[in-house]
């Protein structure tokens, strides 16, 4: 969507609206058009911050040490004027910028991923990446040259140079980026900085403040230490239940349990971690080991309850519970979702805020309509995706839980980041076990049969902003599912969403030992198995695994499918399940192969990962 190109200082002007695509298959694309706009006037802005829902007050570390981190430019510009509030002056806002670089990164990352290219798994430092797709020196000069404009307080730039956080009074963000209430908005680029600037996505207007604390443990529990009583009560599956279902349990028996593997999370809360252990006590594994990095905003919690970051932490632990670390980065959501998005993704390349260390994973469990993103939003996501592939980074993200196409009743589509290409995206579907706790049936995740009003169910359906990459390829990926225009399909893969039973969490606020669903769990469930994976290329001196998704396409093909991918054939995802639509996998019936469901089907992890070791890259 539109960035605009206005002068610094003005009330109305004439605006060089840019649409910035970025690098579609192998080249980027500008296009310019004058439009006439109204520029913000001078006003009120700092005065009435977005404060959100207050969840836990709680948090890790200062915003100010977070600042501090490598890459971060101290502000040199002019004080704030006489005439400034007190109140205003300790407002905030900050604007995210991708930054023009060099190369064709996409086409690496994809080059990377696939399993027949001769740089299948050869992934590159961030130094390497830095020096082949970051800014320029000049450029990078030009972006620091910021922190003298007036208003300014901080330009943090990441570790590879491709984006920086501007930090700044919100007087100073309507004045040079355009900032509006309305976010998104239509957020510009400050005079002279066309040409080293290629997107921006304003954040909200926050309070200058340190990151809250974890709140502390409370002095009562009701976890049960011996023979989970507790869990059991409710219903939900359990740890050993999830293990056999999905053939983790010959894993564990070769000693892998996620050792050595970091999973990074997004999260809207800071919580405590009091939970955790009696969480992990009830099954008789370890406390998982947690870190809450915080990014600037991050001040104050901006969701009602913290249940979506601990399903997070509980779900990873279910069948990796050795994790080296589990990092959910705090990013403030009580508006949009797309600039917390961009800040998540900025935190979790930058090893200075996660400890020193890059994470292996990431586990998104958020996500929102694609055309909710300004385009230029997305492909400014789409850049830091794409350097996570490049890097070794695994990313998986939620399809979602409104049904096929369900990301909106007023304007159906498929969510984001999960339809990116360098993103494998989750659905969900629901398990009936055996006495020996082995799958006997796996249908679609859906409650609209039932409750067409108040239901849920797996995301999934083709993207109407992103072509099909040419790796999605596999039985049941028919011209029948899309008519016209090829574009990405999602889900990739699915795991167990329901929430009967549910997977077993505890959470004391919310009433203790209950079911967690929705694909917020199928998504870490699959992450873990992942983390599974890699623990065992790493003990084997093998690279990591980046993009996994042209890999499991490949695995479909030549007869091998069922070998690795238990396939979902009973259901349909569609808000109208009994429509003549509604049955036909065009519109989210499952079927035999890929479906717009469930994807290619849940993993059978131990097939997975003997895969993966048979096809490891030459030294």
């Amino acid at each position: 969507m539109p960035a605009f190109q206005a002068p610094e200082s003005a009330s109305s002007a004439t605006a060089i609206e840019t649409l910035i695509g970025g690098e579609g298959e192998d080249s980027d694309t500008i296009r310019n058009y004058t439009e006439f706009r109204k520029l913000d006037q001078p006003g009120t802005i700092g005065d009435t911050p977005r404060m959100g829902k207050k969840g836990i007050a709680a948090g890790i570390a200062s915003l100010m040490l977070l600042m501090a981190a490598p890459g971060a430019a101290p502000a040199a510009g002019p004080a704030d004027g006489a005439g400034a509030s007190a109140r205003q002056q300790s407002m905030r806002q900050l604007v995210v910028i991708g930054l023009a670089g060099r190369g064709k990164p996409m086409a690496a990352a994809s080059q990377i991923a696939w399993p027949g290219s001769s740089r299948y798994r050869q992934f590159l430092t961030q130094a390497e990446y830095r020096q082949q797709f970051g800014a320029s020196p000049a450029t990078v000069r030009k972006i620091k040259s910021l922190r003298k404009r007036h208003g300014v307080r901080r330009v943090i730039l990441n570790p590879t140079r491709t984006v920086a956080i501007v930090i700044m009074d919100p007087p100073a963000a309507r004045r040079l980026f355009c900032a509006s209430r309305n976010l998104p908005g239509k957020p510009c680029r400050p005079a002279g900085f066309r040409s080293a600037i290629r997107q921006v996505s304003v954040g909200e207007v926050y309070p200058n403040g340190p990151t809250p604390r974890p709140p502390k443990a409370s002095s009562s529990g009701s976890g049960t230490p011996h023979g989970c009583s507790g869990a059991l009560k409710s219903k939900a599956l359990t740890p050993n239940q999830i293990s056999t279902a999905y053939e983790v349990d010959a894993l564990r028996q070769r000693g892998l349990d996620g050792s050595g593997i970091r999973v990074a999370t997004l999260s809207g809360n800071v919580v405590g971690t009091a939970d955790f252990r009696t969480w992990a006590r009830c099954f008789g594994l370890p406390a998982p080991k947690v870190s809450q990095p915080g990014m600037p905003s991050g001040v104050y919690d901006t969701q009602s309850d913290p249940d979506e970051t601990v399903l997070d932490v509980e779900a990873l632990s279910f069948l990796a519970p050795k994790l080296d670390r589990v990092l959910p980065i705090f990013v403030p959501q009580d508006n949009k979702f797309n600039n917390p998005l961009l800040l998540f993704l900025f935190g979790a390349l930058d090893p200075a805020r996660l400890g020193g260390k890059l994470p292996d994973i990431l586990s998104i469990s958020d996500g929102v309509c694609e055309y909710q993103f300004r385009k230029a939003e997305k492909w400014l996501a789409q850049r830091l995706l794409a350097e996570a592939a490049a890097i070794g980074i695994t990313t998986l993200a939620a399809s979602g839980d409104a049904g096929f196409l369900g990301c909106d009743l007023q304007k159906p589509g498929a969510q984001f980041p999960a339809s990116s290409r360098f993103v494998t995206a989750v659905g969900g579907t629901n398990l009936g076990l055996d006495a020996g706790n082995s799958i006997l049936s796996q249908p679609v995740w859906s409650t609209y049969a039932k409750k067409p009003s108040q239901g849920a169910g797996t995301g999934g359906g083709p993207s109407r902003f992103w072509p099909r990459p040419a790796f999605q390829v596999a039985p049941g990926l028919t011209p029948a599912l899309q008519r016209g225009r090829k574009t990405r399909l999602l889900p990739d893969l699915a795991a167990m969403a329901s929430f009967s039973p549910g997977i077993a969490t505890y959470e004391q606020g919310t009433g203790g030992w209950g079911p967690g669903g929705g694909t917020s769990a199928a998504t870490p469930l699959t992450a873990a198995i992942v983390a599974l994976v890699l623990q065992q290329e790493e003990k084997a001196g093998r690279p990591p695994l980046g993009l996994i998704t042209p890999l499991l396409y490949k695995l479909s093909q030549g007869g091998g499918y069922s070998q690795y991918f238990r396939d979902v054939t009973t259901g349909t995802s569609s808000r109208k399940p009994r429509t003549a639509v509604g049955k036909t996998p065009a519109g989210g019936a499952a079927q035999p192969g890929y479906d717009l469901a469930t994807g290619l089907g849940s993993l059978r992890a131990t097939a997975f990962a003997d895969a993966v070791a048979a096809m490891a890259p030459s030294p």
